[in-house]
């Protein structure tokens, strides 16, 4: 099954008013530069077809060579992500933040070359469509959505030495040859990443577009997910939305914006 199908919840987001859509991408933003990161780790992990020495003689003795099915995958997840970032990217360069467009220019230099205008043409196909379909953000839009940024962003650096201090000490009880750090991931390890960030969108946009239309994207959402893991995808969207919820603990109904 296509990604495209899985980067649903994360499409129908881009139906909302550009406030909204904003600040609801906003906050998994860093998910999204996380998998598509992850994706163009996959695709640069392609076995030489044409080995020179060692690597070239184990490659011709029949050594691991890369799923096609999984190189596609890696690839559809990328240029659809890039296609939701070139959306967010027309908000905030209203505001004077080219932050978005920033990050990305730099993972166009780290995909395989052949890919590379593919990942740049959906960017634009979302920065043009977002720059038609939406009226442009007012001054205190501007001002609010970039204060709320400032704020997850100070929240987050103050974090910064705990995390690290966690993932040195993971470091020394484990550790992993560099090669198991950039192995390819599970397609369905991305899905049920993807199912998490998906459920943590939806908890903002229930309140503000009602039990309806959630529902219907809910049901929408399962549907695309195969049979066979579909109650894990189930389990890790609720579990997105949980924290969906701890996130935005004090929002109401009032504080959604007005189309």
């Amino acid at each position: 099954m296509k990604p495209t199908k899985f980067l649903l919840p994360l499409i129908l987001l881009l139906t909302l008013v550009p406030a909204a859509r904003a600040e609801l991408l906003d906050q998994g933003l860093n998910s999204i530069m996380e998998i598509i990161d992850r994706a163009i780790a996959e695709l640069n992990q392609k076995a030489p077809e044409d080995g020179e020495g060692e690597t070239g003689d184990k490659a011709a003795e029949g050594g691991e060579k890369p799923d096609p099915g999984a190189l596609e995958n890696a690839t559809s997840t990328v240029v659809n992500l890039s296609r939701t970032l070139g959306t967010l990217s027309f908000s905030r360069l209203q505001c004077g933040e080219a932050g978005v467009l920033a990050e990305f220019t730099s993972r166009v230099q780290k995909m395989p070359e052949e890919s590379r205008d593919a990942m740049r043409d959906a960017f634009q196909e979302g920065f043009d469509k977002s720059k038609q379909d939406s009226p442009l953000l007012s001054q205190d839009e501007c001002e609010r959505l970039t204060a709320s940024r400032q704020r997850r962003e100070a929240a987050a650096e103050a974090n910064v030495k705990e995390v690290e201090d966690k993932k040195k000490q993971a470091a020394a009880k484990k550790a992993e040859p560099e090669v198991a750090t950039n192995a390819p991931e599970d397609p369905k390890f991305r899905q049920l990443r993807i199912a998490e960030l998906s459920g943590q969108l939806a908890y903002r946009r229930r309140i503000c577009d009602g039990e309806k239309v959630f529902n219907r994207d809910y049901n929408e959402y399962l549907e695309s997910i195969p049979e066979e893991y579909r109650d894990e995808a189930k389990a890790a969207y609720w579990k997105g939305y949980k924290h969906g919820k701890i996130l935005n603990k004090n929002f109401d109904r009032s504080q959604c914006p007005q189309a």
